[in-house]
Parts: C-alpha cells; structure tokens; sequence
C-alpha cells in the first residue's frame, strides 16, 4: 500500500496544478515518438472553436493505434515525474481497449487512453493532431441515435449545438468580410474613395 505523500508535496501539486498537468500532456502530445495519437472530445472540439465557445473540460481525450494501456502508463510516468512524486495512477475504464489517468490527490480523471476502434479524421494544430469538427458533429450524432448511449444526450446535443452555432457565424462572417472591413473588423472608411 502507498503512503500518502507529505505535507510539503500536496502543497506543491496544488500550487502547479491544473496548468502542469496540462503542460505535462500537450508535451508528450507533441513528441514525435508518439504521432499515432489523436485527441478527440472537448479538447478537440476547443481547438478549433473560438474562446467564446468553449466547453469546459480539464480531461483529455485521446485515441492511439498503439498499446493504449502502455500509452497511458508513460503519459502517467511523465506526469508523475513533472509534479516529482507518485501522485497518478493508471485504471482501466468501463469501455474495454480505454485507460484512465487519474490523479491520487483530487481523485480527478486528467487522461483516457482508449485504442483507435474506427476511422478518424483528424487535422494537425499546432503541434497535436485533432480529430476534425466534421469528425466531432458525426460522433455526436452517431451517438446521439444510439439507445446505450442515452446517458450522455445533453453533452453531445451540446457539441452539436456549439459546432451548428459556429459554423452560422462562419458563414455569417464571410460574407460580411467584401473588402468592406479592415481585418480588426472596424469599417473602411469609403467616403474619400476614388479622390485624389
């Protein structure tokens, strides 16, 4: 059985967490070695929508073609040796091929790692693969059809309803933008055009 870490250690996860955490993923994320792997979910989703629609999450979800429990065990080695101590450990989760990373001091699940069962579509943002919004909105529908999935209606609904809103304002913006705006959004100033 573990002991728990002393007084000085929680005091020093907590004064770090959650930003080290994070840090902590997006590197190894972005480690050459580990390109077969592609984040999806909230993450995803935040990636490519703007701060305004952003879902709120602290879990990362990601997919590997690789071992996803052996996956998951070096993304809690790296996150255990950033915090300096044994503070995560590696579960399976109820979906068979996925491993959670949880952390021994919260409780908090920060990472699955679930084996890449299907195709995905997936885009490159700086530095991390994501799976595409095309990709997100035909899961959330997929799953939204599906009656074992009934338990998770309102957060798909809720990222169908956050991509539907994007993509109108996307639209909406492209055919304002006709030369008519400076690339800040404030209006050209059109009333001397054409003097000299």
């Amino acid at each position: 059985m573990a002991t728990a870490p002393s007084e000085a250690k929680l005091e020093s996860y907590y004064k770090r967490e959650p930003e080290a955490t994070e840090k902590a993923i997006r590197d190894f994320l972005h480690d050459s070695r580990n390109s077969h792997m592609v984040v999806y979910g909230a993450k995803a989703l935040n990636a490519q929508l703007p701060d305004w629609l952003d879902k709120e999450t602290r879990d990362w979800d990601i997919f590997t073609a690789g071992n996803a429990k052996e996956i998951a065990d070096k993304l809690e080695h790296k996150l255990d040796k950033r915090y300096g101590g044994d503070f995560f450990s590696v579960e399976p989760a109820i979906h068979p091929g996925t491993f959670r990373i949880r952390s021994k001091v919260t409780g908090a699940i920060v990472a699955d790692v679930s084996l890449k069962d299907r195709e995905i579509e997936f885009s490159r943002i700086e530095g991390i693969n994501y799976v595409t919004l095309d990709w997100l909105e035909k899961e959330a529908e997929r799953l939204l059809a599906d009656p074992e999935t009934a338990f998770r209606r309102s957060k798909d609904r809720d990222t169908l309803q956050r991509i539907g809103v994007f993509k109108r304002h996307r639209r909406r913006s492209k055919g304002k933008n006709r030369g008519d705006r400076y690339i800040d959004g404030s209006k050209v100033d059109t009333s001397m055009q054409g003097l000299r």
